[in-house]
């Protein structure tokens, strides 16, 4: 039986092979993208929200790479997804646009606890208020960390908000611990895009970020500005007219009072 097993090996492994070149060919999009600290259920939570919309799967370093090796073939430039195959990494197929599918992975993320030795994503705050901590030993542990607290009703309070790690710090264990207590989640947990491979457009696009508010924001400005540059120029459009007819009847009431 053992031989047998071992002689199955091989037809297995070229299967898979032969089945992630073809995935290769037929997809649009072929992301890398990094799972460090995710979860095994967090993990299968993303895959099954892109059921309909993506394939996703986690392979051997060495096998997508000879993937890529065949892919080159008819993919121009695909090889550039090689540099990107490091550890804690998946790869998802898809006829999705490379950013579409970035921003669906956007929304597709879960808050998670910090932990020693990780970077803070921004100043990470404990706010002052009321907590749900009973009175204990916790009262010297937020000592350590300079944090003003009290008791108030037989619950811990905290005095005045306190930065427990700044921007780009590392986030030390008794901070961690703290935080973990207080049911703090500074950490926003899911797939992050690092190369995407542009079928339509033989392209790799580099650590694809999609930042819908930002975005959403400089739209809102742009338009603004376009409003007013309309307005100076008196360009009627349909959001224009209004103020354009209301500006002249302004001049207009102005021009009589000065004949008057």
């Amino acid at each position: 039986m053992a031989s047998k097993r071992t002689k199955d090996i091989p037809k297995k492994k070229k299967n898979v092979l032969v089945n992630l070149i073809d995935l290769i060919k037929k997809s649009n999009t072929v992301m890398i993208v990094s799972i460090e600290n995710i979860s095994a259920p967090q993990f299968q939570k993303i895959k099954r929200s892109l059921k309909d919309q993506a394939i996703v799967k986690v392979i051997k370093k060495t096998f997508m790479l000879k993937a890529l090796e065949e892919a080159k073939k008819t993919k121009k430039d695909i090889e550039g997804l090689e540099k990107w195959l490091e550890k804690g990494f998946a790869i998802i197929f898809s006829n999705i646009d490379p950013f579409e599918l970035a921003s669906i992975l956007a929304d597709n993320k879960f808050p998670s606890k910090a932990k020693a030795g990780q970077t803070a994503p921004e100043d990470i705050i404990i706010e002052a208020g009321q907590t749900d901590l009973p009175a204990g030993p916790i009262i010297s542990e937020l000592g350590k960390l300079n944090i003003k607290a009290g008791i108030k009703a037989g619950k811990i309070t905290i005095k005045e908000s306190c930065v427990v790690a700044k921007k780009g710090e590392s986030i030390n264990k008794a901070a961690a611990m703290i935080l973990a207590k207080l049911e703090i989640t500074p950490f926003l947990i899911g797939f992050v895009p690092l190369a995407a491979y542009d079928t339509k457009q033989s392209k790799v696009y580099e650590r694809i970020k999609v930042d819908k508010e930002e975005m959403l924001k400089n739209i809102k400005g742009i338009s603004i500005e376009a409003l007013n540059l309309a307005l100076n120029i008196n360009y009627l459009t349909k959001e224009t007219t209004n103020f354009i007819i209301a500006k002249a009847n302004q001049e207009a009431n102005i021009i009589l009072n000065l004949i008057k």
